[in-house]
């Protein structure tokens, strides 16, 4: 008989997880974008969260390391700059980044020992993210391959399609975030001895889930039409599958190798497919090889290109007119680059410490000898490179900061105190070393 163990937690544990299974939901369900009264419930959660965090002995808020008094600072900063200059701008329109950058104090808060926490996160986002992903291909195949990019643009269209179900470009690009880790987990990864000890029907639900989201995030990267986001993908996993040493001349190999490899899928992606129409004309797969290379054709022949790199120099040129402080108005940016628009509005120091904050997990993370050193480039790549070509939105402090970190704890990677053991333990196992004796 198949028995079920139901853990017993403490009642602030449960509001605690409840609080974040909520918000999970809801930053990757699309019907719930467009609601008022789910944004009510996400501040409400997000509230408590915060509330019961202050009742803990570890709270990032009673006891900040330098992210938090960041984050705390930048928030500040830009309510204070759209209260004080509104004409330039809605009072919410860094609301995106502030949520975004209330999962940094989430998952700074996991690192103090909350593991089965972050483990807990990781596993509800991998439980809802494949409901709408399945939705956002199914739209792309009955409304057409553009759907996505309907839905970045705030209009009625955009409402109607969202509350079908179907993803726009925020959460194409969350789904992007996941792939490397996804890919070492799927691909790469032998369950630790703890996953082991479990009955094996979880083993192979866990196995179905990871492999599950892994392949419907390629199809969803493939069907989504997005130049950049096929480019950092196929960027992101061969940096996991090749790249596997930290000495200079094997990574050095294994980085040329790559790009090579991606420069050929970018060239080659068309004419592969065009070759491939003929090969499946009269299949039930043909209108979707056509829906694809209607997609590229399409992103070709806007010119999107040339608009991104006119924007791109245009909050270059704030930023370098107004060094120090910025223009503090949001209408003379470009609008389409997170890290340039920031340091364009807000200057130098405000715009690096935004960047700091965008970076410093990956960059952890990759200096840390016990991540795969493929796996950890990956995220860095993905972690600059998308910010730096567009704007961020509220997922995408859920992914970067909460789920990355639920992700080396089902490796067996809690990573604490950046990876480094507590200094008392440190110097302990020096003295014993030095001792002969075994640490």
């Amino acid at each position: 008989m198949l028995r079920l163990r139901i853990p017993r937690y403490p009642l602030h544990v449960v509001l605690r997880r409840a609080a974040l299974a909520y918000l999970i939901i809801w930053q990757l369900s699309p019907p719930l974008a467009y609601g008022g009264g789910w944004r009510a419930l996400a501040v409400m959660a997000m509230l408590l969260w915060l509330a019961l965090d202050t009742l803990e002995a570890r709270s990032v808020l009673l006891r900040p390391n330098w992210t938090v008094l960041a984050t705390v600072g930048f928030v500040i900063y830009t309510i204070g700059i759209e209260w004080l200059m509104p004409e330039y701008g809605a009072i919410n329109r860094h609301f995106a980044i502030w949520i975004m950058l209330f999962f940094l104090l989430v998952g700074e808060s996991q690192r103090r020992g909350y593991n089965d926490e972050a483990k807990f996160c990781f596993w509800v986002v991998l439980l809802v993210m494949p409901i709408w992903v399945l939705t956002t291909l199914r739209g792309i195949d009955m409304v057409g391959g553009d759907v996505s990019r309907t839905i970045s643009r705030s209009s009625d269209a955009a409402r109607d399609l969202t509350s079908q179900g179907i993803g726009g470009f925020g959460f194409v690009y969350t789904v992007i975030l996941c792939l490397p880790f996804l890919a070492q987990l799927a691909l790469r990864f032998r369950p630790v001895a703890a996953e082991r000890m479990q009955p094996r029907w979880i083993r192979r639900f866990k196995r179905l889930l990871i492999w599950g989201n892994f392949v419907l995030g390629i199809l969803l990267v493939i069907r989504a039409g997005y130049a950049i986001a096929f480019i950092l993908s196929v960027l992101a996993i061969l940096c996991v599958l090749l790249i596997r040493s930290r000495q200079t001349m094997p990574f050095a190999i294994s980085a040329c190798v790559v790009a090579l490899l991606v420069l050929l899928a970018s060239v080659s992606l068309e004419p592969a497919l065009r070759s491939l129409e003929g090969v499946v004309a009269g299949t039930e797969y043909s209108a979707k090889v056509r829906d694809i290379l209607e997609s590229l054709d399409d992103g070709q022949s806007t010119g999107t290109l040339g608009m991104r790199t006119e924007r791109y120099y245009r909050s270059l040129e704030v930023f370098i007119e107004n060094p120090i402080i910025g223009s503090m108005d949001l209408f003379e940016i470009g609008g389409h680059s997170a890290i340039l628009d920031r340091f364009a509005e807000s200057g130098i120091v405000v715009g690096a410490l935004f960047f700091a904050l965008l970076i410093y997990v990956p960059l952890r993370f990759l200096r840390s000898s016990q991540v795969p050193i493929g796996l950890g480039l990956a995220f860095l790549i993905l972690s600059i490179g998308f910010p730096m070509l567009n704007p961020v939105f509220m997922s995408w402090g859920l992914i970067l900061y909460i789920f990355s970190r639920g992700a080396f704890v089902v490796m067996g990677l809690p990573l604490d105190q950046d990876g480094r053991r507590p200094r008392a333990e440190g110097r302990l196992a020096h003295a014993a070393g030095a001792q002969g004796l075994p640490r």
